[in-house]
């Protein structure tokens, strides 16, 4: 068997009246750094009619399955906060047999949050999870921050967000006026599903316009609360200095591996977390752990040449997930 990626661009003309067609490509995972990585166009998503925000920014590999599910951008436009559906579309992945489904909010007046988003699917907990956030406070006029959403199983499930923290959900989080992370702005997300556990989830943050770096976070599934950073170096130990929308993957067979994904379609293998979730009385909030004070290693493995990527007005590639074939 051979580890493979998978990404989804956006609208391949921009032209919304003809559906968005959304392009999926797939790639090998390198073993190791080697330069340029060649994808292979798998299919197209179309989403009929002018649905808002219809960018397929999570992806997740269903564990039981094998199967790649994809979760949209459902964001408000602006306040009052009246995003588009949320969107759930099955099978992405060869053969491709896309389906679609729409959650049904928990409550009903639940309004995502956040403008960028990114998914996986928790073996554990049977379910999807969700994670969005902003980077900047102008976007939609929402304060910056992060917040947890869960989706079941099913046709069509339910959305709801992930905020116990020991105190109830404010209307303001209910209604994404409010996150339930704040100042933490993260798009990407993991869940271990071969070492399951609360705290066994990162979520990524692979910009630098957000004023702290790039960060992974530990993310607690039954609270959705997010820990302090645990900050990314390259092997020399510098501080990882790029500016992205990025997406984040285990692989789920053999020698765990740790893959982050950046829009421009550079491929990081990240290295260093495994103590920093493991040390002994380690909680969320603290970035304190055996390989140091809350660090981890990202090594650019190569960069997949997606067509227009790198152009002056690019295609934004930012889901991405991993695949046992």
């Amino acid at each position: 068997m051979a580890l493979y990626g998978y990404t989804i661009g956006e609208d391949r003309d921009g032209n919304a009246s003809n559906g968005k067609q959304l392009d999926v490509y797939r790639f090998l995972i390198p073993s190791a750094p080697g330069g340029t990585i060649t994808p292979t166009r798998v299919g197209t998503v179309n989403i009929a009619g002018t649905v808002t925000n219809a960018d397929l920014e999570g992806l997740a590999t269903n564990p039981t399955t094998g199967r790649v599910i994809a979760v949209n951008e459902a964001r408000a436009t602006a306040l009052p906060n009246n995003p588009g559906p949320v969107i759930v579309v099955n099978n992405v992945d060869q053969p491709f047999a896309p389906a679609q489904v729409s959650p049904t909010r928990t409550p009903s007046n639940l309004v995502r949050f956040g403008f960028e988003s990114g998914a996986d699917f928790s073996k554990q907990q049977n379910a999807l999870y969700n994670i969005s956030g902003n980077k900047t406070a102008n976007l939609g006029g929402e304060p910056v921050g992060s917040s947890l959403y869960k989706i079941t199983t099913g046709t069509p499930g339910t959305i709801s967000l992930v905020d116990t923290f020991g105190a109830p959900t404010t209307a303001a989080q209910t209604q994404g006026t409010q996150p339930t992370n704040p100042g933490k702005f993260a798009d990407g997300l993991a869940i271990d599903n071969l070492n399951p556990g609360r705290t066994r989830a990162l979520a990524s943050d692979f910009h630098t316009s957000d004023g702290n770096g790039n960060n992974l976070y530990k993310v607690d599934l039954l609270t959705g609360q997010l820990s302090a950073p645990i900050a990314l170096r390259t092997p020399s130990g510098q501080p990882l200095n790029v500016n992205a929308d990025s997406d984040l993957s285990f692989t789920n067979l053999g020698s765990q591996r740790l893959i982050g994904w950046l829009e421009t379609g550079a491929v990081y293998e990240i290295t260093g977390y495994k103590d920093e979730l493991a040390a002994s009385g380690i909680g969320l909030g603290s970035a304190t752990g055996t390989n140091g004070a809350g660090f981890a290693t990202a090594t650019l493995l190569g960069n997949v040449t997606l067509p227009n990527a790198l152009a002056t007005a690019p295609v934004q590639y930012e889901g991405f997930t991993i695949v046992n074939e």
